[in-house]
C-alpha cells in the first residue's frame, strides 16, 4: 500500500495536469473564434461642462494594431463637422488597466499597438454644446447625440455588432433608433453603420407609440408637454397616412420600428429642417407649438421617403459610407431630387393634399428653377457634386439638387408613363433601383439608373440625361406635361420672391389617349 501510494499521486497530478492543458487548449481556441466586438457606455458625466463620458470596451482583438477613426462628417449633412474636436482626455487601457501608448495618425484617427492584448479599453469625454440635426447637446433635462459624433470606429472591423449602454441622472429616460433589449437603456447595433445611425435621446421629452402599416412607430417630442394629447393624435393620425403610400410602393417596411424625433424649437446651427436615418428622422420646428399640421406632414413625407431613397437607395460613391473625407457623388439630384418628387407624390396618395394642390406643387417647383439664372450654367449632376461647397452656407449662385432632381423626376414619371401605355412609372424605376442595387448590397452609377429607366421604358433615355441631367438645358416641360393631358404655362412675370409664375392644369381637349396616360400618374 506504502509503495502504491507515490506512483498513485504522481498519476494524478499528471492527469490533472492534462485535463488542466486541455481546459486551457480549449478556451483559447475558443477565444480565437470569438468575433471582434466593441461595447459602449455613453455616461453623462456633467450636465453643467456638458461633457459625455465615453468609454469603449474593445474585445476579442486578433489584430497586432488598431485603428480607431471617428466620422467627420454624418451622411445626409454634407458638412465636414470635425467631429474629434470636441474629444478630450483620450486614454487606451489594457485589460489590467495599465496605460498604453498611442499614436494620432490623423485628425480624426488613432492607432494602438495591440501585440499580446485580447482586449483594451478607450475612455474619452465629449463636449456636447450644440443641439442640431448632425450635433449633440446636453441640456439641464435632456441630452442628444447620434452616433457619428461619439462613436470610434475600428479600421477593418465595421461589421462587428456593439452593445450601448447609457449610464443617466436619476429620473431620467431614454429612446433610441437602435434596437431595443429587455434591459432599460441598453440597445444593439449589429454593425457601426446602424450604430453611428441611431438617435439617442435621453431626459424628459414625449413619446407617443402608434402602429402604422403594422409597425410601431414613435412620435418623439421635446421639450416635453409641448404637444397636448389631442394635438399629437392629431399629428399620429397625419404620420400614418405618410408611411403607408411610400411603404406601399416598395412592398412593405423595412425596419423593426420607426422614430419620428421632433424638437418644438430652431436649431443652434444651420443643421436645421430634417435630417434621416434607417429607422427614423430628427426635425427642427422653429414655429414650436405653432407649427402647423400641414408643415408636419410636409416634412415627414420627405423624410420618411429616405428610408428607402438615400438610406437603402444610395449612390455608389456613397457605397459604404466613407465617414472620413467629403464624399462627392453627381447623384444627390436623384437621393433628394426624387425623394422632393415623392413628397408631393405620397401627400397625395395619402389624401392629405388634393389634385388641383399636386399641380400647384409641381408647378412651384419649376418656377423655382427657371427662375433661377444659375440653372443656365450648373447641371443637376454638377450641382450634386458641388454640394460640399454650399450645403450648410448658401452661396449667391447655386442650383437646387432637390428641385431640378424634382422636376425630372415628374418629367420622367409622365414619360415612362407615356412609354409604357400607362403601365410602368417612376414607381417601377424606384423599385427596380431597391431590388438590384440595395438588395445586392451594392450603390448605383449614373449608367445603371439610365439602365434601368431604358429597361422599363423600352427606349433609350441617354439624350434626355445628356441634355438635362449632365447638361442645361431647359428641359420640354409643355411637351411632356402635354403627354397627360396637361397644360404647363411659364409666365415671364416674376413673384414677389423673384420665382416665375407657372400654373399646371388639365388640358379641356385632352385626347382618351392623354387622359390615360394622365390617369395612371395620377393613381393613387
Amino acid at each position: 500500500m506504502d509503495r502504491c501510494t507515490p506512483f498513485s499521486l504522481n498519476t494524478s497530478k499528471r492527469v490533472l495536469a492534462f485535463i488542466f492543458t486541455a481546459l486551457l487548449a480549449h478556451t483559447l481556441l475558443f477565444a480565437a473564434d470569438e468575433p471582434f466586438r466593441i461595447d459602449y457606455s455613453v455616461e453623462i458625466s456633467s450636465i453643467d461642462d456638458q461633457l459625455f463620458h465615453v468609454v469603449a470596451d474593445v474585445k476579442n482583438i486578433h489584430d497586432t494594431s488598431l485603428e480607431f477613426s471617428l466620422p467627420m462628417w454624418s451622411p445626409g449633412w454634407y458638412t465636414v463637422e470635425n467631429y474629434a474636436r470636441n474629444v478630450s482626455r483620450l486614454i487606451f487601457k489594457s485589460a489590467d488597466g495599465k496605460r498604453l501608448n498611442h499614436e494620432r495618425t490623423h485628425k480624426q484617427s488613432w492607432r494602438v499597438d495591440t501585440r499580446g492584448l485580447a482586449a483594451l479599453t478607450i475612455e474619452f469625454d465629449y463636449r456636447a454644446t450644440k443641439l442640431a440635426l448632425n450635433q449633440a447637446k446636453i441640456e439641464n433635462d435632456f441630452a442628444f447625440f447620434t452616433g457619428t459624433e461619439l462613436f470610434l470606429m475600428a479600421e477593418g472591423h465595421r461589421d462587428a455588432p456593439s452593445t450601448l449602454r447609457l449610464k443617466l441622472p436619476t429620473g431620467w429616460r431614454s429612446i433610441s433608433a437602435l434596437k431595443d433589449t429587455d434591459t432599460p437603456h441598453v440597445f444593439t447595433a449589429s454593425n457601426y453603420d446602424e450604430l453611428v445611425d441611431g438617435p439617442v435621446l435621453m431626459g424628459s421629452f414625449d413619446a407617443r407609440q402608434f402602429t402604422a402599416n403594422g409597425k410601431p412607430h414613435w412620435l418623439v417630442t421635446v421639450p416635453k408637454g409641448i404637444i397636448s394629447d389631442p394635438r399629437a393624435a392629431e399629428i399620429t393620425t397625419g404620420l400614418a397616412k405618410v408611411v403607408k403610400p411610400a411603404a406601399d410602393l416598395f412592398g412593405g417596411t423595412p425596419y423593426d420600428k420607426y422614430l419620428f424625433f421632433y424638437f418644438l424649437r430652431a436649431s443652434e446651427t444651420r443643421a436645421a429642417g430634417g435630417l434621416e436615418h434607417a429607422n427614423s428622422h430628427v426635425c427642427f420646428f422653429s414655429r414650436g407649438a405653432g407649427t402647423s399640421q400641414t408643415v408636419f406632414e410636409f416634412m415627414a413625407a420627405h423624410e420618411y421617403f429616405h428610408v428607402w431613397n438615400a438610406k437603402r437607395i444610395r449612390p455608389a460613391q456613397l457605397w459604404p459610407y466613407d465617414y472620413s473625407r467629403e464624399v462627392e457623388t453627381p447623384l444627390l439630384w436623384v437621393s433628394e431630387g426624387f425623394t422632393s418628387y415623392y413628397e408631393n407624390v405620397t401627400l397625395y396618395r395619402a389624401g392629405l393634399i388634393s389634385r388641383d394642390e399636386f399641380y400647384e406643387g409641381t408647378a412651384a417647383s419649376i418656377a423655382h428653377v427657371e427662375g433661377n439664372p444659375a440653372r443656365e450654367f450648373l447641371s443637376p449632376a454638377e450641382s450634386s457634386t458641388s454640394t460640399w461647397l454650399n450645403y450648410d452656407n448658401h452661396t449667391t449662385f447655386e442650383i437646387s439638387y432637390y428641385i431640378t432632381g424634382r422636376n425630372l423626376a415628374a418629367l420622367l414619371d409622365i414619360s415612362l408613363r407615356h412609354d409604357t401605355n400607362g403601365a410602368r412609372g417612376l414607381d417601377d424605376v424606384m423599385r427596380a433601383l431597391y431590388a438590384n442595387y440595395f438588395q445586392k448590397n451594392k450603390g448605383f452609377e449614373t449608367r445603371d439608373l439610365l439602365a434601368e429607366i431604358n429597361a422599363i421604358s423600352g427606349r433609350d433615355y441617354a439624350d434626355f440625361f445628356a441634355k438635362y441631367v449632365n447638361g442645361v438645358e431647359r428641359p420640354q416641360y409643355s411637351e411632356i406635361f402635354k403627354l397627360a393631358g396637361l397644360t404647363l404655362v411659364l409666365k415671364p412675370r416674376r413673384d414677389a420672391f423673384g420665382n416665375m409664375r407657372t400654373t399646371l392644369s388639365d388640358d379641356p381637349i385632352a385626347t382618351d389617349a392623354q387622359k390615360k396616360i394622365r390617369d395612371a400618374w395620377l393613381k393613387k
